[in-house]
């Protein structure tokens, strides 16, 4: 009778074990899919801006171009050339940021040419005319911005280039500058970046879905691994920084509440180029292009480098 009982505890923790584990793959997989696919995420509810008619207007009437190159692992990528000072070599690239695509940069594409620049707006991964399902968070589409800086060195072998994103796009920018990059770029804007991935997931889950993320990283992780080909727990911004080499402006709205203003902290100081920090008191994260010095801080930096 007794070794009769046992078995049949063993038998109701092995259920419960295994029970256990599918639904902690379970949420896993959830928090996955409403974080990293771009296509079936719940959480893309953010309202899109509505356009200055006067910013659209303009962009209808600038000399632009869909570009279409291929990335690292075989995505078409697009992105929105506009060249309207033909004789300039300098150039920004612009990196937008979660659930958006390249024409929500109109601003900056605007201002960009206000004051004598062509742009590179591109889409995402999973985002606009590009490609793919899955935002790697900055990881892979840093692998992708280095692609577009290339493409655009080969048009233009005398460009000068600055890098600027956001959030996302931003952490893709930071990304970037622990790579080997060409001389062509000069400097390098990042505006609401995270300084660690797996701390934004967490925070981001524990904010959005009411779950505690720091709980459910191990199974994400496997999410990561499978379908993006890389570790939240291995890829480290501050190793970025540290290796790069590229001037670098900080901009962070103090109450952001997506990604904490502690991160813009932790980025600049891991950065050992030249930087500078701009930081934007009661502005959360997507109000930052709103507030009085904004684009004058941005392009006084790119004014020093290029």
């Amino acid at each position: 009778m007794a070794k009769k009982k046992k078995h049949t505890l063993l038998k109701v923790v092995g259920t419960t074990a295994v029970v256990g584990g599918a639904s902690y793959m379970a949420a896993g997989y959830y928090i996955f899919r409403n974080l990293f696919d771009m296509k079936n995420s719940n959480l893309n509810t953010k309202e899109k801006a509505v356009a200055d008619e006067e910013k659209r207007e303009w962009l209808n009437h600038s000399i632009k171009d869909d570009e279409f190159i291929d990335s690292y692992d075989g995505i078409k990528l697009h992105g929105l050339r506009i060249s309207n000072h033909e004789d300039s070599h300098k150039w920004i690239i612009l990196s937008h940021g979660y659930n958006a695509y390249s024409q929500d940069m109109l601003d900056y594409m605007f201002e960009s040419y206000q004051k004598g620049y062509n742009a590179l707006a591109i889409d995402q991964r999973g985002c606009g005319m590009s490609d793919g399902t899955y935002s790697g968070l900055g990881w892979n589409e840093h692998y992708d911005l280095i692609s577009w800086i290339n493409y655009l060195i080969t048009i233009d072998p005398e460009a000068e280039i600055c890098l600027l994103g956001l959030n996302y796009g931003g952490a893709a920018v930071l990304y970037a500058l622990g790579e080997f990059l060409p001389t062509n770029v000069k400097c390098a804007i990042e505006d609401g970046s995270f300084s660690d991935a797996k701390e934004f997931v967490s925070h981001a889950t524990q904010r959005y879905l009411k779950v505690d993320g720091s709980f459910l990283i191990p199974s994400i992780n496997l999410y990561v691994k499978n379908f993006l080909k890389y570790s939240l727990t291995e890829v480290s911004m501050k190793r970025a920084l540290k290796q790069s080499s590229i001037p670098t402006l900080f901009i962070h709205g103090m109450e952001d509440e997506l990604i904490p203003a502690s991160h813009v902290f932790d980025n600049y100081y891991a950065c050992e180029s030249e930087k500078e920090l701009f930081t934007i008191d009661g502005a959360k994260g997507n109000e930052t292009k709103t507030s009085e010095g904004y684009f004058e801080a941005i392009f006084n930096f790119v004014g020093q480098y290029m």
